[in-house]
């Protein structure tokens, strides 16, 4: 009798179960987001007097704003996403980082609309939406990669000295296109945020 064909089940084989994976862990932590800002007690007036003062800050003095913190925040979390991605590490911290992210960004968006409601949502574009265009697929991108070149590595670690890496020319030159995305996105933040804020300002 010949031997049994046996079936290997590589989840992470693909670019498309990876970003799946990414996808639901963004999700849930999304979701988490939303919960948590739910249980903010505020009637809104800390927050709306707080945006008023900055408005006002940014009136007077111009461009209130300076790229280079911009830049470290909006790189903070897809650095580490790259960084991940070059250790075995990555196949269990991305999906977690991954995770953490969409929290954040779903809390920010919640809170806003928890304590001002429409207007929250409006400044919730404003400060966050215009730049999520340009930083979230550059992050997808990110941790697809890495966690397909962290599920080789850790291959390879476990013995499997013919599982093919993942850090081939390809993988370089697409980061190097998502940290330009990336420094484009603080340039918006830069420049075109203060803008929408100062638009939107008369309806805070």
């Amino acid at each position: 009798m010949g031997r049994r064909k046996k079936w290997k089940v590589d989840l992470l084989s693909g670019r498309t179960a990876a970003l799946c994976l990414l996808c639901v862990l963004f999700f849930a932590g999304s979701v988490a987001g939303c919960v948590a800002a739910g249980a903010i007690r505020d009637d809104g007036g800390v927050l709306a007097e707080y945006l008023r003062n900055y408005l006002d800050a940014l009136e007077r003095d111009g461009a209130l704003l300076r790229y280079f913190p911009i830049l470290w925040q909006t790189i903070r979390f897809p650095l580490a996403v790259f960084l991940l991605g070059l250790t075995a590490l990555g196949i269990v911290a991305l999906p977690v980082l991954f995770a953490v992210r969409g929290f954040a960004f779903s809390y920010a968006v919640s809170v806003l609309f928890r304590l001002l409601g429409g207007r929250g949502l409006l400044l919730a574009a404003a400060l966050f939406g215009v730049s999520a265009v340009l930083w979230m697929p550059a992050l997808f991108e990110l941790g697809v990669q890495g966690l397909l070149a962290s599920y080789s590595l850790f291959r390879r670690v476990g013995g499997d000295g013919r599982y093919p890496l993942c850090y081939s020319g390809k993988f370089f030159v697409r980061s190097g296109i998502c940290a330009a995305a990336l420094a484009l996105c603080a340039g918006v933040e830069y420049f075109v945020i203060p803008l929408f804020l100062r638009m939107i300002a008369g309806v805070l």
